[in-house]
């Protein structure tokens, strides 16, 4: 029995009156040679960074008990296409014979996390007809003063709103001829900004031009950009089942080109079914233009009220070209969508561009039940056009539209129609007709046909 026990026992039985004092309690055993007790912790000092109290763990680092433990999780689209083409004998003479295409527009694989509320990171890779291509390779520091994010990698440029809006989630299997007038990916690195109630989107970058179709741009050329887009919505509602908005915004990118030449369909385009991350159209004029720098302009308006919704983008570019006068070059596409079964487009407020549609009734079927829902239906059109003629316009050699002079004004009219399955799968139809026109040749309409069948995760 310990002295304590002991003390206790004789206050119990009466034999000893308990103690009233600190003074009169037995002294505490000493602690065992070579032990001490702890020491307390040191009073914190003022103005030093503070750690959250977190629980005892000999076993898990720090860095994972603040949360800070990078997060994975999968991502990536299949989009399986088949294209034909009808061409007149005159029109394949004047942009060449293209074929029909049938195979993968898109086979992306890729992963995204966050670490913590300090980052995000996503790595995604095509590898569409076999060949292996980076797309988005980038990391966002989300926890800098001043900045909503830093984002530092290879990702597309902040420019157009179509060119914005990822493929998952546009309304038709192209963007529009105008798309050749956008930036698209390149290396570099941009500052975003929003403001609280996430109505206004600002962002500014610096990016390598030149990058080529595998993601690499080499070489000690100065062909650098700075580009900078602005949006706004004037008119944004979700509530009660009823969504609509206004979305309204700028863009422009001061540009040197890689080797001094701006280049457009620098090759004839022998098939229809293109897997570059930005593909040319064919039925555009080949362009290779020596020059100093080149602008690019862009004007973006969108407008959703529920089902229905519409969206149109002016493009032009200035091209200071080396020996001989500037060139101006422009284009823009209206469009229009309906969901004959009320579903209405989404849009990411941070991103200022549209997102995924939640299909209402989804279709569904299990082993024991019959499929229910029919999912959504959408129906599209678009109307484009591309002015690239000028009185400046050096000649192509060979090559698309070589027959022509001063280049060629492109009109092309799209059809589309859109079966959501669910909020992950669909399947596109669309019919395009487009006709360019150049001086010295005669107006020869193509047709083109394609079916899209469509999964992302």
């Amino acid at each position: 029995m310990t002295r304590w026990a002991a003390w206790i026992a004789l206050v119990v039985t009466g034999s000893i009156s308990a103690p009233t004092r600190a003074s009169d309690l037995p002294p505490e055993p000493s602690a065992p040679a070579g032990e001490r007790a702890p020491p307390s912790p040191p009073a914190p000092v003022a103005g030093a960074p503070t750690v959250p109290n977190l629980p005892p763990d000999t076993t898990n680092p720090l860095a994972e008990r603040l949360g800070l433990k990078p997060t994975i999780e999968l991502r990536g689209r299949i989009e399986a296409d088949a294209v034909v083409v009808s061409q007149s004998t005159s029109s394949k003479a004047l942009i060449g014979d293209l074929q029909n295409g049938y195979g993968f527009r898109r086979a992306r694989l890729g992963a995204q996390g966050t670490v913590g509320d300090s980052a995000r990171w996503v790595a995604e890779i095509d590898f569409a007809n076999g060949n292996f291509r980076p797309r988005d390779l980038y990391v966002g520091l989300t926890a800098l003063p001043g900045l909503r994010e830093l984002r530092v990698g290879y990702f597309r440029e902040p420019f157009s709103l179509e060119g914005a809006t990822s493929s998952r989630f546009i309304t038709f299997m192209e963007r529009s001829p105008l798309n050749e007038l956008d930036p698209a990916r390149d290396w570099g690195v941009a500052g975003r900004w929003w403001t609280e109630n996430e109505r206004a989107t600002f962002a500014l970058g610096a990016f390598r031009v030149g990058t080529n179709n595998g993601g690499f741009s080499g070489g000690d050329d100065g062909n650098w950009a700075v580009t900078t887009r602005l949006t706004g919505l004037p008119i944004y509602a979700n509530d009660e089942g009823i969504f609509r908005l206004i979305h309204i915004g700028g863009a422009f990118s001061h540009r040197v080109p890689p080797n001094g030449v701006v280049r457009y369909a620098p090759d004839a385009q022998s098939n229809i079914l293109d897997v570059n991350d930005s593909p040319v159209s064919p039925f555009l004029p080949t362009i290779n233009i020596p020059a100093s720098s080149q602008q690019l302009y862009n004007l973006q308006a969108a407008a959703v009220f529920g089902p229905l919704s519409f969206q149109g983008e002016w493009f032009g570019t200035t091209i200071q070209q080396t020996g001989a006068g500037p060139v101006f070059l422009h284009g823009f596409y209206v469009d229009a969508s309906y969901f004959l079964t009320g579903e209405h487009r989404g849009y990411d407020r941070t991103d200022a561009a549209f997102a995924n549609v939640s299909v209402l009734r989804p279709l569904v079927r299990t082993p024991s039940t019959p499929a229910t829902g029919f999912g959504a239906v959408e129906l599209a059109a678009r109307f484009a056009v591309g002015d690239f003629m000028s009185a400046n316009l050096p000649k192509a050699p060979s090559g698309p539209f070589a027959t022509a002079s001063q280049g060629a004004v492109l009109f092309q009219m799209t059809l589309g129609a859109n079966w959501y399955l669910n909020d992950y799968t669909r399947i596109m139809v669309n019919y395009t007709m487009a006709t360019p026109d150049a001086r010295g040749t005669p107006a020869l309409p193509v047709h083109v046909f394609g079916v899209r069948t469509a999964l992302f995760w």
